[in-house]
């Protein structure tokens, strides 16, 4: 049953929880962050994105600015575009997780908020195309899987989350597993076992994958490949993102280390095929 994200401030929030692993992406900015007794401040997280040369996609340095008034999307996104200051919330898990994102994933970031500035002045009013709703989705619930087995991932994009989450569970020990939207990360402060991530799956040579870094955070040419795939416009709509529970990944959660767990059609639901007219 989803519950709220908690209002205090947790300096361990990455370290501890039953679905702790699902924060190794971000663990390495989480840890420049300090174990404050309080939230992190603006000034904290703009300080890091200084260091790290963090840019959007026209090249203005990215910042994280206090955010004085609502905005819609269009406006939100044009902003950080054209100025490169990303409006955010103090005190707020929800932004917090947009600035680590920011942080871990660059260019993919960038890549989103340009195709957004892209295609959602030239759609109708009132109505988002299927690339900016795309876009939406993999910035706030978006998983990328990375491994050698292309086939583990079409078992997953066909939904046989028993044959790939259980039988090929050794495989799973060659996938790394980074969680880039902001809000699927809010959600999994508290877990619920029905948390459904929207998934963009690249299967890399064997030797590619060992030379991804041990501490789990996103090199510079992953992230570059991501931001790619966005650019080159090899995601299109939503339906090129396929879903996934992700407290059915192994090692994600310790009710998972049991086959009864995904035998629970209310999480692991089955592929419905279009039915012809």
């Amino acid at each position: 049953m989803p519950t709220s994200a908690p209002p205090s401030w947790q300096p361990n929030f990455a370290e501890s929880g039953p679905a702790a692993a699902a924060f190794a992406g971000i663990v390495p900015w989480v840890a420049r962050l300090g174990t404050p007794p309080s939230w992190p401040g603006l000034e904290h997280l703009s300080r890091l994105a200084a260091e790290s040369d963090l840019r959007n996609a026209d090249g203005l340095p990215i910042r994280f600015v206090e955010q004085t008034r609502r905005c819609g999307q269009m406006d939100y996104e044009s902003g950080i575009l054209a100025s490169g200051r990303v409006p955010s919330r103090t005190e707020n898990w929800h932004d917090l997780f947009n600035a680590l994102a920011w942080l871990a994933f660059p260019r993919t970031k960038a890549a989103l908020n340009r195709i957004q500035c892209t295609v959602l002045p030239a759609s109708d009013a009132g109505r988002r195309p299927p690339l900016a709703d795309a876009a939406t989705l993999f910035d706030e619930s978006g998983l990328l899987l990375v491994g050698p087995d292309d086939g583990l991932f079409d078992l997953l994009r066909g939904r046989r989350w028993h044959e790939a989450l259980w039988a090929r569970r050794t495989h799973w020990r060659q996938v790394r597993v980074y969680a880039v939207g902001h809000a699927l990360l809010e959600k999994l402060l508290l877990p619920y076992p029905a948390i459904t991530a929207k998934c963009l799956a690249l299967a890399l040579p064997g030797e590619t994958c060992r030379t991804l870094p041990g501490d789990d955070s996103m090199p510079a040419w992953l992230d570059r490949r991501v931001a790619d795939h966005w650019t080159e416009g090899r995601i299109a709509r939503p339906a090129d993102l396929f879903p996934l529970p992700v407290l059915g990944i192994p090692g994600w959660w310790p009710e998972n280390e049991e086959a009864a767990f995904y035998t629970r059609m209310d999480i692991f639901r089955p592929h419905r095929p279009l039915i012809p007219d």
